[in-house]
């Protein structure tokens, strides 16, 4: 039951987070993130959200995703791979925009980067929980004037978490039934990256050396596998 309750909060923020988001594309390939919106255009933005607008959500969200990118390269390491660290920076990024309030001494950018930075550090602090054998000592990353990111900044980090958790959105007989209807390999890979195995989670890059293949691909059949469980999940529900 436990481990059904952890699929059902990590998938359910996936859920929440990016189902009615469109395809985003990080690395590998073009240039296809938006640039930052110009101080007007972020500004009329900040009004259309204040009016619960959507597509002024959806905007600002999307014209931001540099800064995620941008952001969750400092933390990139042999333990952390880049798209997850994106992946999770996203979601701290959208928590940014549902939870900002533009009344406040604050841009927006400057909000967004502490509730990234406070996601991704949470998510390290997690999965340094599974590594016993790692150092506290041991060197995450170095930033662009050579100091190092340690274990033990992340450890002692006392960052508040910014923003509100998010509720899950499905039932969880639906969502265990929806994981059961998924095909062999399809299963394996919700099961290693939500630990329904054995309550251990694993990240892109270790469940595609597990089953390997790419961890590009491990990313793109994630996503295709959430959208399809959140489907599943809705007729059930």
């Amino acid at each position: 039951m436990q481990l059904l309750h952890t699929l059902c909060r990590r998938i359910g923020n996936f859920v929440l987070l990016f189902g009615a988001m469109p395809d985003l594309h990080y690395i590998n390939g073009p240039d296809t993130l938006p640039p930052p919106l110009t101080p007007q255009e972020e500004q009329q933005a900040l009004c259309g959200l204040a009016a619960g607008e959507g597509a002024a959500r959806d905007a600002l969200i999307t014209h931001n995703l540099r800064l995620v990118v941008y952001i969750a390269k400092k933390f990139e390491s042999s333990t952390a791979g880049v798209e997850d660290m994106i992946s999770i920076g996203t979601i701290g990024l959208i928590k940014a925009v549902n939870t900002f309030e533009p009344g406040k001494n604050i841009k927006l950018a400057t909000y967004a980067s502490r509730c990234i930075e406070n996601e991704i550090l949470m998510y390290l602090r997690k999965s340094s929980n599974r590594r016993q054998d790692a150092s506290i000592d041991e060197p995450l990353n170095t930033d662009s004037d050579g100091n190092e990111l340690l274990l033990m900044d992340v450890l002692t980090s006392d960052q508040a978490q910014v923003g509100e958790e998010l509720e899950r959105n499905a039932e969880r007989s639906a969502l265990l039934a929806a994981v059961q209807a998924l095909n062999p390999r399809e299963r394996q890979i919700m099961e290693l990256r939500f630990g329904l195995r054995d309550g251990v989670e694993h990240t892109q890059k270790e469940v595609a050396d597990s089953i390997g293949i790419s961890q590009s691909y491990i990313s793109r059949l994630e996503k295709r596998i959430i959208k399809r469980l959140r489907q599943q999940i809705e007729s059930l529900v």
